[in-house]
């Protein structure tokens, strides 16, 4: 269910990097969340006549007041989020959700690494871990293209506080303004060789969020090393998979050109309902919920598998690359469209 929320604070982190501060609208205590997990938006914007769906993450740490989610500028709502939205204003979300989530109590280590906007869930995780279980080995790793893009700098280095986490910022461009051991530690790209002997641990966790080539060069290196590849937790962001729309391509689709085409309708098993599939959607997952059908669901890119789905007939397309591989009969409505009639099993 959509809960309101009333924007408290707008601060900006970075060059294209806002955090709001979130505090539910009825007066309530905020739902807890575990470090990873994210909110579900639903935006009504001006230029669209359909309502936007958005995952943001939490970059803090549970507060039973409000929520921290923080947003890179990128795309349509983003964009709106950025340049419009104001202080007092009220959003609308559901949640906490997503299966991207840290067990802070375990004592295992976990080695975090962040790029770019990927820092949000990571920070979080983090700074948990320095609250509630200090004596945690937590290594740090956070890439960024130079300083106007260091989000929550002061954040970050403030961990290098606790004895037991390991912080390594990466500029991949260095002027001359910017001192190594403040600004930041490494020239270019994240080194794993930076990690501690004690991440020999076969039992260490290892999270990864950020741009694709930055994960999957992490995820690859890691498992030449021998890790598990089941210690290795990843999601991915819009600007990795699912892009957000721009202004035109937001115009266009409220347009919903359908000229020639016949229509295809979504049937759903358990709910007894059958609907027309309207193209606007980026997938099943935004179509039903803006038909309050709901599907659980952890990401949007096809990432965790939460969504997986039986298609008791018919066929879909997927509109970009998917870490899970569903089997057949099977498919991920977050990022996949009809195109012929379908059943599905919800």
């Amino acid at each position: 269910m959509y809960k309101k929320y009333k924007i408290v604070r707008k601060v900006k982190e970075s060059s294209l990097v806002y955090s709001l501060y979130l505090e539910p609208l009825d007066g309530a205590v905020t739902e807890p969340f575990l470090p990873g997990q994210h909110l579900m938006f639903r935006f009504t914007i001006p230029g669209s006549d359909i309502p936007l769906f958005r995952y943001y993450s939490f970059s803090e740490i549970y507060d039973p007041k409000f929520y921290r989610v923080s947003i890179k500028k990128e795309g349509v709502v983003s964009s709106y989020i950025f340049d419009h939205l104001q202080v007092g204003e009220i959003v609308e979300a559901k949640g906490p959700q997503g299966t991207f989530a840290l067990e802070v109590e375990k004592d295992h280590p976990v080695a975090l690494f962040a790029g770019g906007i990927g820092i949000t869930p990571l920070l979080s995780m983090a700074k948990a871990i320095a609250l509630i279980n200090p004596a945690r080995r937590v290594a740090l790793f956070y890439g960024v293209n130079d300083r106007d893009n260091h989000s929550f700098k002061e954040e970050v280095s403030a961990l290098k506080a606790y004895p037991n986490i390991q912080v390594h910022t990466f500029y991949n461009n260095v002027t001359p303004a910017d001192v190594a051991g403040a600004d930041y530690d490494y020239q270019g790209f994240i080194d794993l060789n930076l990690l501690h002997s004690d991440f020999k641990d076969a039992q260490s966790g290892y999270y990864i969020c950020g741009p694709a080539p930055m994960m999957h060069f992490v995820e690859n290196s890691l498992l030449e090393r021998g890790v598990d590849a089941n210690q290795i937790h990843m999601e991915s962001f819009a600007s990795l998979a699912a892009p957000e729309e721009t202004e035109t391509e937001v115009a266009a689709g409220a347009e919903g050109d359908t000229t020639g085409k016949e229509a295809i309708k979504i049937y759903y098993n358990r709910e007894g309902r059958e609907l027309e599939w309207d193209s606007r959607y980026r997938s099943i997952l935004e179509f039903s919920e803006a038909h309050d059908i709901e599907i659980v669901s952890g990401c949007l890119f096809g990432d965790c598998g939460t969504c997986l789905t039986t298609l008791m007939k018919g066929e879909v397309k997927y509109m970009h690359p998917t870490m899970i591989e569903p089997a057949a009969g099977d498919c991920l409505p977050c990022s996949c469209v009809p195109v012929t009639d379908i059943v599905l099993d919800v």
